[in-house]
């Protein structure tokens, strides 16, 4: 049930990505500050008005879009996650989100149907600290494992230590959001483009990796 909820989630998302206006006169600055207005602050009013969509349905991407970070960044490699867990999450990655700093400059046109759009962004550390305490926790949890300190048969084991380990998860995301800083500004190119019609988008790929600026995620890739 879990992953057909983010396979849901991941067809919304693309979908609302598409949604926006005719090509005459398309202003690819404000189309990026509405998606990222919509996805990291929840605002969906300005959103809905670009994209020429209603609230109702930018709120529906809104809340797939965040269980689907949930999903990709903290929750794929357990099997089973509790509606309560998840809502912890879930409240928890939308305060994350919202604190987010990001500045919409300019787009230039770059093709016929193709602008690149500057936006410069503070990336955060959270990822970078949360992965490097993950690890030091699952490595005790493992020795603990090796020692003695689980008993039962092999799988009630292995449930016994995915209980601590995303119990453990959440504690350690949190205190990691709570001692975040933001690090210097940079600047990242967004591109916006119609491959056919008059529809333009920003791909799931494009958004994703502006994600992963604002969170420093090359740096924890590059460390391991």
């Amino acid at each position: 049930m879990r992953r057909k909820a983010c396979a849901l989630a991941a067809v919304i998302s693309a979908a609302v990505l598409l949604l926006t206006g005719c090509g005459r006169g398309f202003d690819a600055a404000g189309y990026v500050q509405a998606v990222l207005d919509e996805r990291l602050q929840g605002e969906f009013t300005e959103a809905a008005r670009i994209m020429d969509t209603s609230e109702y349905e930018l709120k529906q991407d809104y809340e797939a879009s965040v269980d689907q970070f949930i999903y990709d960044y903290l929750t794929s490699d357990y099997e089973e996650v509790s509606d309560y867990t998840l809502y912890e999450y879930e409240t928890l990655v939308k305060e994350i989100f919202s604190v987010m700093k990001y500045d919409v400059k300019k787009a230039e046109k770059t093709g016929k149907k193709k602008y690149e759009v500057s936006v410069e962004i503070q990336p955060v550390d959270l990822f970078v600290n949360y992965v490097a305490a993950l690890q030091e926790a699952s490595d005790k949890i493992e020795e603990s494992a090796r020692n003695g300190g689980y008993e039962g048969t092999e799988e009630e084991i292995r449930e016994m230590m995915e209980y601590d380990y995303l119990f453990q998860a959440y504690g350690i995301l949190e205190e990691a959001y709570l001692n975040m800083q933001y690090q210097e500004p940079e600047t990242v190119l967004v591109e916006v483009s119609a491959e056919k019609g008059s529809t333009y988008s920003i791909s799931g790929e494009e958004y994703d990796a502006l994600l992963e600026r604002f969170f420093s995620m090359d740096e924890i890739a590059g460390k391991r």
